[in-house]
Parts: C-alpha cells; structure tokens; sequence
C-alpha cells in the first residue's frame, strides 16, 4: 500500500496537509501501484478532475477507456451513484462510435461552404 508520512507536529501545526497528502496519493501514483482498497478514490478522483476542467470528452482523450468499467464501478462504491449512471452512458455513446484508425484531427481537410 502507497502512503504518505505525515508527523503528529505537523498535523497539529497545520491540518491540511492531511488533505495535500491525500491529493498527492491519489494524483501522483499509478492506479497499478495503490492497494486494492486505494483504487477506487483514486479512479473517482481522475474522472471528477478531468470532467470539471473539460468535460467527459476530455476524461475520454486523457484517461482512455482501459478503466472504464473500474471507474464505473467505483462511482457505485464511493456512493456517486448519479456520476455513476452518467459515466455508464457516456461509455455506452463513446464506444458505440468508432473512429477511424490513426485518424489526427488536425490532418482532416473540410471544404469551405
């Protein structure tokens, strides 16, 4: 299991490291590297970042969908059941499209109307 160290005079002289050093856990270390009991937080805490600063099209582009399922599943445990329902349909519309492969959007060529 990843953790963080923290002294009992640093806690006490400033609390919120406790928090900073929950963030830097779930930011800073690879989902492959956290324990079991770990995983969830540090999924949900992915999908909430990146969908606050650009919406599931930029979780979709960042995160993939390797972990979509985990994701989906981990919403459920961590009682975001709503986020839960919308991931599960945003994951259903994603993967029902498909793109062509090794298509760079900024080699498509539109013609002007």
């Amino acid at each position: 299991m990843k953790t963080r160290r923290l002294t009992k005079q640093e806690v006490d002289a400033q609390p919120f490291r406790v928090w900073n050093a929950y963030v830097d856990l779930l930011a800073m270390e690879d989902y492959r590297d956290l324990a079991e009991e770990q995983r969830p937080a540090h999924l949900v805490f992915w999908y909430e970042s990146e969908v606050q600063n650009g919406g599931h099209l930029q979780y979709f582009e960042n995160r993939g969908t390797e972990l979509l399922q985990e994701t989906v599943n981990a919403l459920g445990l961590l009682g975001a059941g709503c986020q839960q329902q919308i991931l599960r349909e945003a994951g259903e519309v994603l993967v029902s499209r498909t793109r062509p492969p090794n298509q760079d959007s900024s080699r498509v060529q539109c013609s002007r109307a």
